[in-house]
């Protein structure tokens, strides 16, 4: 009976089925998460973990020291481009679509052209984790941006704390010297 069990894993394993599966994943594996590193533009010393994805890299720019986390989304359109500024931390699952489909009645949602604008983030931000960043949007230098946020319009003033839905000014940055224990 055991031997009946070997045979059929054995026969799995070597099946056209299994090995395309095997060679699909592969070459998923390698189009999401290497490929795009030679076409990205970035300065020294960023760091992007293994499992960001990321869609047209060629109009992606990353600042010095910059970081995207874990299942974060970087997904730039064709004709607009991300700009990512330097010493920017990016919590986990962070979300940025530099281009969404068109909402026109006249056609069916699939047959929509795309709508895309730039997505700007200053110098010195935190964006939290899980915060979803919108077309058009800028984020002005020494913003953090709460978790869970959605940012679907440009953020007007440098150095605030935004959270919500949508993201909406908390408070400003302090500095350091005014912090009390």
């Amino acid at each position: 009976m055991k031997s009946e069990y070997i045979k059929e894993a054995i026969i799995g394993l070597f099946s056209f089925s299994f090995i395309k599966s095997v060679a699909s994943s592969i070459g998923y594996f390698i189009h999401e998460h290497v490929t795009w590193r030679r076409k990205m533009n970035y300065k020294k010393n960023i760091r992007v973990h293994s499992t960001a994805s990321i869609r047209n890299p060629q109009n992606i720019y990353v600042g010095e020291n910059s970081h995207i986390n874990h299942n974060c989304c970087i997904w730039c359109g064709k004709e607009s481009r991300i700009i990512l500024g330097d010493n920017l931390l990016m919590g986990p699952g962070v979300k940025m679509f530099s281009t969404n489909h068109g909402v026109y009645s006249d056609n069916p949602m699939t047959f929509q052209n795309m709508v895309e604008a730039d997505i700007v983030i200053g110098n010195d931000c935190w964006i939290g984790a899980n915060t979803v960043i919108l077309k058009g949007v800028t984020i002005p230098d020494g913003c953090a941006v709460a978790a869970g946020s959605v940012v679907s319009k440009p953020l007007a003033k440098p150095y605030t704390i935004y959270g919500g839905i949508p993201a909406k000014p908390i408070s400003k940055r302090k500095v350091r010297d005014t912090i009390t224990n």
